[in-house]
C-alpha cells in the first residue's frame, strides 16, 4: 500500500488512518525509525523488542514491564544516583 504524505513546517508527518488500522498502530505507540539504503523504515518499538527478545540479558526487577517502565525506572536509577 502506497500514500503520499506532506512534510509540516515542524518536519513532521501524520500517517494515513488506512496504514495505522492495516499495522494496528494507536495513539501513543511508539515507532522506531531507522534509514536504509535511502529509505525510511518505521516499525513499532514493541515489534523490536520482540525480535531481540532473548539477545540482552534483563535484570530479573524488568522482566514482564513495558519499555516505558524500564526507561522511566532507568532513569529515576541514573538521576538519584547522581545526587
Amino acid at each position: 500500500m502506497q500514500q503520499i504524505v506532506s512534510i509540516t513546517s515542524k518536519n513532521q508527518i501524520t500517517l494515513p488512518v488506512k496504514i495505522t488500522r492495516l499495522l494496528n498502530i494507536n495513539r501513543g505507540d511508539r515507532l522506531v525509525i531507522k534509514v536504509e539504503s535511502g529509505r525510511i523504515i518505521m516499525e513499532k518499538a514493541q515489534q523490536l523488542l520482540d525480535d531481540l527478545a532473548g539477545s540482552l540479558y534483563l535484570p530479573k526487577k524488568y522482566r514482564n514491564k513495558s519499555l516505558s517502565y524500564i526507561v522511566k525506572e532507568a532513569k529515576k536509577e541514573y538521576f538519584t544516583s547522581k545526587k
